[in-house]
């Protein structure tokens, strides 16, 4: 199978052979930072290259990342007619007019009983799935019980080939729980504010793990308005 990427200018080559279908990604990041921008950046690349791709939206409605999509010149409509592009709503509840929605966001088993239904829907495909955010979910769940949903479901989907994308928001779970949780992850992405409130600046650190050792290198990136993100690998800023 074709490796994958994120179709973002300067990331991808930090990742040399790319990803295989069944690695798992943790994003984690500041409010405001970009997590969603690399969200539909990693979709539009799934779209272009024949993925069939799943979002869940916990933050805001589907609608924004449809809207988000369309400001790069994707429309989703044909994509969604043909199932290649799958919303999820697990904002809206109770009141989602999506096909797909979650009605109930303080259960962990209900969650994961509806991700499960639906990927199996599309078996045989390259899947991509990302929640936006995981963080939302686990808010109120007791530490283990989410280290357990965690170990469980990370099993599944990679033993079913989704190349998935986790997005938490910095500061909502306790560190420990995210330390913990992130060795779970074959690749982790931290995405901050740097520089001082005059001069703002933003990092993406990228960290994997080699021969068992965990590697992080932090690059400055920028989010330009036609271009999505750019990442300029050739100002690494530490190691």
């Amino acid at each position: 199978m074709y490796p994958a990427y994120f179709g973002v200018e300067g990331l991808d080559q930090t990742l040399e052979k790319g990803l295989s279908y069944g690695s798992q990604i943790m994003v984690l990041g500041d409010t405001g930072v970009g997590k969603s921008v690399l969200a539909g950046e990693f979709i539009k690349e799934g779209l272009r290259c024949g993925d069939t791709c799943i979002y869940v939206a916990f933050d805001e409605p589907p609608a924004v990342m449809r809207r988000h999509l369309l400001s790069f010149k994707v429309g989703t409509r044909i994509y969604e007619q043909l199932n290649r592009l799958v919303f999820v709503d697990a904002y809206e509840e109770e009141e989602s007019s999506e096909a797909y929605c979650l009605y109930d966001q303080r259960s962990l088993d209900k969650y994961f009983a509806l991700e499960k239904s639906i990927i199996r829907q599309f078996a045989g495909r390259r899947l991509r799935l990302v929640v936006d955010s995981l963080s939302t979910l686990l808010t109120t769940i007791e530490c283990n019980e989410i280290v357990e949903f965690h170990r469980s479901r990370l099993k599944w989907l990679r033993r079913q080939g989704v190349l998935t994308m986790d997005i938490f928001v910095s500061g909502v779970l306790a560190e420990r729980l995210i330390t913990v949780t992130s060795h779970l992850y074959n690749v982790i992405l931290k995405m901050n504010f740097s520089g001082s409130p005059m001069h703002p600046g933003r990092m993406l650190q990228v960290g994997k793990i080699r021969s068992q050792r965990f590697v992080a290198n932090q690059y400055p990136f920028v989010i330009d308005p036609v271009f999505g993100i750019l990442v300029f690998t050739n100002m690494e800023v530490g190691t």
